[in-house]
């Protein structure tokens, strides 16, 4: 955005690749995405739609719709639910399940409506009066709000289902988050053919295009400062950036330890330090023998017990009580998959013993713990999908640990800072800091995953452009 605006930009990567975790990798000749598994909202008209076609990359990128009449599917307490597109059928898929329900199912969709609509970035219109303290769906949690719809508990769970994508937590995720996300997901769900990095590499083009420079592999480890102002960075290889402007989309406590303590206020940063962050996962990417494993048009979430907030706060002894199977979209024949991924909670701690280790020198016993933990979930995903027994011919794990060390998050958080309702002012992080040249953007600001990071970039971009312009711009795009 900036980059179209004239600004010379300079992106700092400290990776060998693009993205955050819209970087995916490749093993046993499998693209194997990292975070960012599917996109909502790409239908015509609807937000993402309107914000890539804005951005020059809607048609740059392959998608794929995923399946209208159920793109998100639930077994819980052994029996099996689905999400469908679309707010009508979204109604009547639930109320087939739950036939005396329909009234409640009616009710919950038009108070996700009433909380979206009240989110004038989100609906891409001119900011009104939107107040982060007084806001009811900020301030409320999902938890309680979804059980004054309905005295069902089966139902609860249902309505509360999709929380792994946003590491939903009974006593801290607000309403406001929960709407968001399954607004953005119920009004359209595609995977991305090929994998999710082609949004990064799309994104970047136009960077270079606008006569901006994309560095990689150098890690920002110090901030420079005169009177009060950023004037440059440095990185770890000894490079040195001077500019104007600085954004960071480092972790908020991490830019903030990079600071001089002159530049800000020692309440400030006491607070951005004490935030908490949300639970870590641990991925399991399995290349399976050809012609064994049906494809799956939509994502399928298994929880061992009759309630969907417990995987967030796990019995280590009983692990694995959760998981989220996604089957990559890829050119050619859908009828079967020839890799798929499995993700689950993982608490830091579980791997806190080798945090100090370098990356692929941790030890025998780490490898060791992973392929425990890895057979243990796929134990679990077999039964209920027993045809991956004996067809899974190489995996791949990723912990905590590689959240962490790629991702650049505190403990490996999944979607950085944890929010709470019952404080939203006090775990909320805005674009602007302390320092009148230093901004920050990302998960952290808004929301995460591509719906919060787009927002965030807005909100970021709109302290240098105004936010009303650059919507009323992405509007007539």
């Amino acid at each position: 955005i900036l980059s179209n605006h004239g600004y010379h930009v300079c992106v700092l990567e400290k990776n060998s690749k693009l993205g955050g975790t819209l970087h995916s990798f490749k093993r046993y000749g499998c693209e194997f995405g990292t975070g960012m598994h599917y996109i909502g909202s790409l239908d015509e008209g609807q937000v993402t739609n309107q914000l890539f076609k804005y951005l020059g990359i809607l048609d740059k990128i392959k998608v794929k719709k995923m399946d209208v009449t159920g793109f998100d599917r639930f077994g819980i307490g052994g029996k099996d639910y689905k999400y469908a597109m679309g707010r009508q059928s979204f109604i009547e898929t639930l109320s087939s399940f739950f036939p005396d329900d329909n009234t409640e199912i009616e009710n919950y969709f038009k108070e996700i409506e009433s909380a979206t609509s009240k989110v004038d970035v989100y609906n891409l219109k001119p900011l009104r009066n939107f107040n982060i303290s007084t806001n009811d769906a900020i301030n409320t949690s999902a938890h309680t709000k979804i059980n004054s719809l309905t005295k069902k508990p089966e139902l609860r769970n249902v309505f509360n289902a999709l929380n792994f994508v946003y590491a939903g937590e009974k006593d801290k995720t607000s309403f406001y988050t929960h709407s968001l996300i399954h607004k953005y997901y119920i009004d359209s769900s595609y995977k991305m053919v090929g994998g999710s990095y082609q949004i990064a590499t799309s994104l970047a083009e136009n960077i270079t295009n606008a006569g901006g420079d994309i560095l990689n592999k150098e890690r920002v480890s110090e901030f420079i400062s005169k009177n009060g102002k950023i004037t440059g960075v440095k990185t770890d290889s000894g490079l040195t950036i001077y500019g104007k402007q600085f954004i960071s989309n480092i972790h908020p406590a991490l830019t903030i330890r990079m600071l001089d303590d002159s530049l800000i206020r020692k309440a400030y940063k006491n607070r951005i330090l004490s935030l908490e962050n949300t639970i870590s996962a641990f991925s399991l990417h399995l290349k399976l023998k050809k012609n064994t494993f049906k494809y799956l048009n939509y994502n399928y979430h298994f929880f061992t017990r009759s309630d969907v907030w417990y995987p967030s706060y796990y019995s280590e002894i009983n692990w694995p009580e959760f998981y989220y199977l996604f089957v990559p979209a890829k050119t050619g024949s859908d009828t079967y998959a020839d890799c798929i991924s499995i993700h689950t909670y993982m608490k830091f701690s579980e791997v806190e013993k080798w945090k100090d280790l370098p990356i692929r020198q941790r030890g025998d016993d780490y490898e060791d713990w992973k392929a425990l933990k890895a057979n243990k979930l796929i134990q679990l995903v077999s039964e209920k999908f027993p045809e991956l027994n004996g067809n899974i011919e190489g995996f791949n794990v990723s912990t905590p640990l590689s959240l962490r060390d790629y991702i650049g998050t505190p403990h490996g958080g999944m979607y950085g800072i944890s929010m709470d309702y019952k404080n939203p002012m006090a775990t909320y992080v805005a674009p602007k800091t302390k320092i009148p040249n230093l901004f920050f953007t990302g998960q952290n600001v808004s929301l995460h995953g591509m719906l919060g990071v787009s927002m965030s970039s807005l909100i970021t971009c709109g302290e240098f452009l105004g936010l009303d312009n650059l919507i009323k711009e992405i509007n007539e795009a």
